[in-house]
């Protein structure tokens, strides 16, 4: 008796292993055509003409991979099985049907990013390998929207740093996480990640205790606080009173709100990737071909004025293409106080620290301006401008400069107001349609700040090429909320596409590692995400993911023929480096 049980017990338990598994096959099969109609979509809409093959996997190996994944490399000294648990719940949804098409967007423009890297690469008469196909894996596409909670540190100061970096963040204002019932019956939600602006909304709300108590470990007792301060408002005069006073957060509105209101519309009316040429009498700019092993891009100089994670992510795949990217900030990488959220965006990145607070090294910001191949910035919009880094002002220094920019809210009426992704994806309906009307819920990880990175580098990528094949300089700006609205689009269109019975994409396929590992950085033993897309010109990931603190120019000398001024020296600070206070910012409260 007790063995027909115990047997009965074990082939129920197989059998609903074994379903199990096959459900997963058939979703990788069913996102494996997701994303190729998404890239076809895509190339199609960016009129981009790739001479590669590509080809999408989703090879079912991964799924054991990162499961078992999720429990090892945990770099929090406390509360360890909190962020195991956070990395499980993202990593099996990356295997469950969605609502919201996010891993076949990201696909999608990942892989176009490296067919328009591979174009680059032949432009420059590099020599592929071997292998002729552009590769994009569904799989680690996926991951690569959980890329902040798997990217790890082995130093312990530093992963206190981080850990304490995460308490601060994941707080009672965290909207992707909290959300509130307004007087007039609405979903609400803060995104209030930095402590100053923690500080303006609880003055703005007049909440009778210090901004800095609002954190992870008393969100219980906040939540409560908050909830009755934004019950006596209504959504549309709390959002009002939030942006006044210099924080960020919204009401969730739905997609058709999104799509009637006039920022929606405005939104609504530009192009994913909007491109303008500047100085059109500029010739093509040329460049010699990378050394064997180099990326695509070996030898392209980035200027990086990014934060926290959206134009990170752009500039960290320009330099896992072999870009030399040089990041500013005020600071070192291991005193930045929001290093939880920023460490896997500075892989493969050397890092310059200049406080613009100053003249001199405003003036040797200019002169890497100058010398730079591509500034990206995604600062709140007029953080830069304050210190007379207008677009204008860039230009005049570099005219054959491809300036890229990332913002929330692009150029509308609402350009100066801060964002940030969950807001994204609560003010366009994405969080509504992810969830429902009475259960909003935000997407897997954080998507809609590494999409629209990786479409801003798509676009950078595409001017690049216009550059040194047609001249003149571009300017390429991307906005949060317009990438949404292509999540909606892209959702709406192939969401219900058919699976063929047989996909060779899930059968037979190698599975990668799903981490690259990185020793002697300048913040010791590092582990970051692996890349979703394989090219013929793929450099090492090893040489192309360290990152370098204390840095003071170019990996090469500048290019003779864009430096139309005498060359304004390192600062003096610069050749005998006194850390200064470590903000976030270069000398300003800049959000994207």
């Amino acid at each position: 008796m007790i063995l027909t049980l115990l047997f009965s017990v074990l082939l129920c338990a197989g059998l609903a292993l074994f379903f199990a598994w096959c459900r997963i096959q058939r979703e990788l099969q069913r996102k494996v055509v997701q994303s190729q109609a998404c890239f076809d979509d895509l190339m199609q809409g960016q009129s981009i003409a790739s001479h590669s093959r590509v080809e999408f996997v989703a090879p079912p190996g991964h799924v054991r991979q990162l499961l078992l994944g999720c429990f090892q490399q945990n770099p929090f000294p406390r509360y360890r099985a909190l962020l195991t648990v956070v990395r499980l719940m993202g990593v099996i949804k990356l295997f469950k049907r969605e609502t919201v098409l996010q891993t076949p967007a990201a696909a999608a423009v990942l892989t176009a990013s490296g067919v328009m890297a591979t174009e680059i690469g032949h432009l420059r008469q590099q020599k592929p390998g071997p292998d002729q196909i552009v590769r994009g894996n569904v799989v680690l596409a996926g991951l690569q929207a959980l890329r902040l909670y798997f990217a790890s540190s082995f130093e312990p100061a530093f992963s206190l740093q981080r850990f304490r970096s995460c308490l601060e963040v994941n707080n009672a204002f965290n909207g992707s996480r909290q959300k509130y019932k307004t007087r007039d019956g609405r979903f609400f939600s803060f995104h209030c990640y930095y402590p100053e602006q923690k500080r303006k909304i609880v003055g703005a709300l007049r909440l009778p205790q210090s901004h800095d108590q609002f954190t992870m470990q008393s969100v219980k007792e906040d939540r409560r606080l908050i909830e009755k301060t934004v019950a006596r408002h209504d959504a549309a005069d709390l959002e009002e009173l939030s942006f006044a006073s210099g924080a960020c957060a919204s009401i969730l509105r739905t997609r058709a709100e999104w799509e009637a209101s006039p920022v929606g519309k405005a939104v609504g009316k530009m192009p994913l990737i909007k491109m303008e040429a500047r100085a059109h009498s500029q010739p093509p700019k040329k460049f010699s071909a990378p050394a064997p092993g180099q990326g695509p891009l070996a030898g392209i100089k980035v200027l990086d004025l990014t934060h926290i994670i959206a134009g990170p992510a752009c500039t960290r795949l320009l330099a896992e293409y072999g870009a030399d990217v040089l990041l500013i900030r005020r600071g070192q990488l291991r005193d930045q106080v929001q290093s939880f959220l920023e460490l896997d965006g500075w892989a493969g990145k050397r890092v310059c620290h200049l406080d613009l607070n100053h003249e001199d090294e405003r003036a040797y910001l200019r002169t890497l301006i100058r010398e730079a191949d591509i500034v990206i910035c995604s600062y709140q919009q007029g953080a830069l401008e304050r210190f007379g880094l207008t677009e204008a002002a860039m230009f005049q220094l570099n005219p054959r400069l491809i300036l890229g920019s990332l913002y929330c809210f692009s150029d509308t009426v609402w350009r100066s107001r801060p964002g940030w992704a969950p807001l994204a994806e609560d003010i366009t309906g994405l969080s509504l349609r992810n969830g429902s009307a009475a259960k909003p819920r935000n997407l897997n990880g954080v998507p809609l700040d590494y999409i629209p990175g990786f479409v801003l580098t798509l676009g950078i990528l595409q001017a690049l090429y216009k550059t040194m094949t047609e001249g003149s300089g571009y300017v390429v700006d991307v906005s949060l909320t317009r990438v949404a609205m292509w999540l909606h689009a892209c959702s709406d269109r192939f969401a219900e596409l058919s699976v063929p019975q047989s996909l060779s994409g899930t059968r037979n396929q190698t599975v990668p590692p799903y981490l690259h590992f990185v020793a002697g950085t300048a913040l010791g033993n590092l582990a970051f995400p692996a890349g979703a897309v394989v090219t013929p010109f793929d450099a090492d990931a090893a040489t192309s993911r360290p990152c370098v603190d204390g840095q003071w120019g170019w990996l090469e000398p500048a290019a003779a023929d864009i430096t139309d001024e005498a060359a304004i020296p390192v600062p003096a600070e610069a050749l005998a480096y006194i850390p200064r206070p470590a903000l976030n910012t270069i000398g300003t409260d800049g959000h994207p």
